[in-house]
C-alpha cells in the first residue's frame, strides 16, 4: 500500500523537478540575455503601458527608430504613441512587433517602415539584429511563428535557441558583472520608443530626381510580410500609413514599388524622399541628420510635425487628450525630461552656427 501511494507522487515530484528546471533556465537566459538599452527598455516600457491607451504605433527599421518623436505628438496634438522600431529590423520581426502589440493595444492607426523591400536581408550575418528584436519579447504563438520564418531563412540560427536564450548566451558567463544583475530590473523608457542620436552631420543635399524610370524590383518575401502585416492591421480595424524616411539610398524607382504596394493593400503613403515634401519639411542638409539615412531629433521633429498634422487633417475620429489622468500625467513628466535633453542638443547646434 505504501508503495503504491510513493508510486502515485512519482508523477507530481517529477512535473515540480521539471517547472523549477525550467523556472531557472528563464531567469538565467534573461540574465546572461546581453542588455541594449534601445531594445530592452523600449520593449520592457510597451508591455508596462496602460492597456488600450497607444493610440498610432509606429514599427519597422531604424529610420523610423530615430525619425518620429512620440512625445511631440504628445505634445503638440494629444495624440498617444509608441514606437517599436529597432535597428536593422527585419520584416518577421515588424510583423511580430505589431501582431504582439494587438494583445495589449487596440492602436487607431499603424506607422510602419518598409526598409526592407528592396533589401536582401541576410539572416545569419544579422543575427545580433534579430536577438535584439526578438529576446525581449513575451512569449506567446506569434512569437513563436516569427522564430520559425527567421529560422527557415538561416542555416545557422535554431528555434530552440530563441525559446532558451541562454542556450545561445551560455559563454557570456565570464563576462558577468553585478551590473548584469542591475540591468534585470525595469527601467522607464521616458521616448516612448524613439531612439534620438544627437548628432549632427552635415549631408550632400540630393540632386535632382531622374522620375523616368521603372518601378525598383521589390524583394518578393518583404512584400509577401508587408502585404500581410497591412492586411493583419485592417482586419483588426486599423488603418495602415506606410511610410519612407529621408534617405540617401532612395530612388524614385522604390517609390514607385512602394506606391504599387499601398494600392494594393489600400494603405496609405507618406514618402518624405519626394522633392516636395522635403520642402514642405524644411528639411536642412547640414543639421537634420545624423548621418546620410537617419534623422536626428531636429529633423524629427519636422519628419513629425509633418505625421501629425497628417493624422489630424486625414483621421478625424482619431483620440486627442483622450488617455486617462494617470497616462497623461507620465507623459507629460517624460515630456519635461525629453526637453531637458533637446534643449542641450539644440543649443550645440546654434553654437556651432
Amino acid at each position: 500500500m505504501c508503495k503504491e501511494k510513493k508510486n502515485r507522487w512519482v508523477p507530481v515530484r517529477c512535473t515540480i523537478v521539471i517547472i523549477a528546471f525550467m523556472m531557472i533556465l528563464i531567469f538565467l537566459g534573461k540574465l546572461f540575455i546581453p542588455y541594449y538599452i534601445q531594445d530592452t527598455d523600449q520593449n520592457r516600457t510597451f508591455y508596462e503601458t496602460e492597456k488600450n491607451t497607444v493610440d498610432v504605433l509606429i514599427a519597422g527599421s531604424s529610420t523610423l527608430l530615430v525619425g518620429f518623436s512620440p512625445l511631440e505628438l504628445w505634445e503638440d496634438y494629444g495624440i498617444v504613441a509608441h514606437t517599436r522600431a529597432s535597428t536593422v529590423q527585419a520584416p518577421p520581426v515588424t510583423w511580430l512587433n505589431i501582431k504582439d502589440a494587438y494583445r495589449y493595444q487596440k492602436p487607431k492607426v499603424v506607422v510602419m517602415g518598409i526598409t526592407s523591400l528592396f533589401l536582401e536581408y541576410n539572416y545569419n550575418d544579422y543575427e545580433p539584429y534579430l536577438r535584439r528584436g526578438m529576446d525581449f519579447k513575451r512569449f506567446s504563438l506569434d512569437k513563436l511563428k516569427a522564430i520559425s520564418e527567421i529560422v527557415k531563412r538561416s542555416d545557422s540560427q535554431h528555434m530552440v535557441d530563441y525559446i532558451f536564450p541562454l542556450l545561445r548566451y551560455h559563454d557570456r558567463w565570464k563576462e558577468l558583472r553585478w551590473t548584469d544583475l542591475y540591468n534585470l530590473q525595469y527601467r522607464h523608457d521616458i521616448m516612448r520608443g524613439q531612439y534620438p542620436v544627437y548628432r549632427a552631420e552635415k549631408i550632400d543635399a540630393r540632386d535632382h530626381v531622374d522620375k523616368n524610370v521603372e518601378p525598383e524590383k521589390e524583394n518578393e518575401d518583404s512584400w509577401s510580410f508587408y502585404k500581410d502585416i497591412i492586411e493583419y492591421c485592417e482586419s483588426q480595424g486599423s488603418k495602415v500609413i506606410v511610410v519612407n524616411m529621408p534617405d540617401d539610398r532612395w530612388t524614385y524607382g522604390r517609390y514607385l514599388t512602394a506606391k504599387k504596394l499601398t494600392e494594393e493593400c489600400g494603405a496609405d503613403y507618406i514618402d518624405f524622399n519626394l522633392e516636395e515634401l522635403l520642402e514642405e519639411i524644411n528639411i536642412d542638409w547640414e543639421k537634420d541628420f545624423y548621418d546620410p539615412h537617419h534623422l536626428n531629433p531636429v529633423g524629427a521633429q519636422k519628419a513629425t510635425k509633418y505625421l501629425g498634422d497628417y493624422l489630424t487633417e486625414n483621421y478625424p475620429d482619431l483620440p486627442r487628450n483622450q488617455c486617462s489622468e494617470k497616462t497623461a500625467e507620465l507623459l507629460n513628466a517624460d515630456l519635461k525630461e525629453y526637453k531637458k535633453e533637446l534643449k542641450v542638443f539644440e543649443e550645440q547646434l546654434a553654437s556651432e552656427n
